[in-house]
């Protein structure tokens, strides 16, 4: 659904104000679903960004065949390790993170990836942030690349080209990052902090999209509902963009993309935007396919997406079938 460019974004806000007395608890859930020793890397970075009361919530979406099962014991103590017993999808696997938040009282819920690892000092960054002002229920880091050296994204925003969103500033340098705190569209499922109370009140994540896409939904709903989302510059995370579904040619993902853009255009209802899905995924799908080829694994994401376009336009939901089997075509 996102797609990657230099798009800034939206607003600067008013500055931020100062820190709380006591930092809230908070719970992080992460969703797993692939090598174990990711999501194992994934929750000691968790631990180590130094965050004081914070809970974790491990949800496994282990299938037996083609992602690896959790032991509970290489987690840590008090980490809380839950089994769906199959592939739930991504989005079921937030919504176990609010019910369990809810439970506990918790007053914010942190969505993180095993792909992403926040640099120590993050969480608590975006929690200032977040509590400095009543009208924002999110907010989002700067995230870079593996390597450090690029921008990841710095909050995401709708726009009319291709894939109608687009991460702001992807691809620039670490040092040409956007460096004020600005207010976006939504913030992208990596890593993003929210208010429990927010997320419960706009019912959580929508389950249909299964992955994909629902990062987009969920920024709308909370905006629709007077909700503001924070870019805050001075919290950093690195993200392995490699890791979810094989990378930005990934077929998986193009796949995915594609199959939730209808879902999404219908609940945004905009004529613009589906006039962009129109002219740049439609129109644009013949000649992506030539250009690519002679590249047989990016001609086969443009073949996925083709496919995911003319199911989304049907209706189709995506589901553990999807991921089993593009990741069983994997080279």
């Amino acid at each position: 659904m996102t797609g990657q460019g230099g798009g800034m974004p939206l607003t600067v806000p008013p500055p931020i104000e100062a820190r709380p007395a006591v930092l809230p608890p908070m719970l992080a859930v992460l969703a797993h679903f692939g090598p174990a020793d990711r999501s194992e890397k994934a929750v000691a970075a968790l631990r180590a960004s130094g965050y004081p009361g914070l809970r974790i919530l491990v949800v496994d979406n282990s299938d037996g065949q083609i992602s690896e099962a959790l032991d509970a014991s290489r987690l840590g103590e008090g980490v809380e390790l839950e089994l769906m017993g199959h592939n739930a999808g991504y989005c079921a696997a937030v919504n176990r993170g609010l019910a369990r938040a809810s439970e506990l009282e918790l007053p914010l819920l942190a969505l993180v990836n095993t792909d992403l690892l926040p640099r120590a000092g993050c969480l608590e960054a975006l929690v200032d942030a977040l509590l400095s002002d009543e009208r924002r229920v999110g907010a989002g880091p700067l995230i870079v690349s593996g390597d450090g050296q690029h921008v990841w994204c710095a909050g995401a925003k709708l726009r009319f080209g291709p894939n109608v969103s687009v991460l702001c500033a992807h691809g620039r340098s670490r040092e040409r990052a956007p460096k004020t705190p600005a207010l976006v569209d939504y913030l992208p499922g990596a890593l993003a902090v929210y208010r429990t109370a927010a997320l419960r009140a706009v019912g959580g994540v929508e389950e249909e999209f299964f992955m994909y896409g629902e990062d987009v939904d969920l920024g709308l709903r909370l905006r629709l509902a007077g909700g503001q989302l924070l870019y805050v510059p001075w919290a950093e995370a690195v993200h392995d963009a490699t890791a979810s579904s094989g990378g930005g040619v990934s077929p998986l993902r193009k796949f995915l993309n594609a199959v939730n853009t209808p879902r999404l255009l219908r609940r945004i209802a905009s004529p613009r935007l589906w006039l962009a899905f129109v002219v740049f995924d439609l129109l644009g799908l013949l000649p992506s396919m030539l250009l690519h080829l002679h590249r047989p694994r990016r001609l086969r994401a443009q073949w996925a997406k083709a496919r995911g376009v003319l199911l989304g336009l049907g209706g189709y939901r995506p589901s553990a079938r999807d991921v089993e089997e593009y990741l069983g075509r994997r080279p």
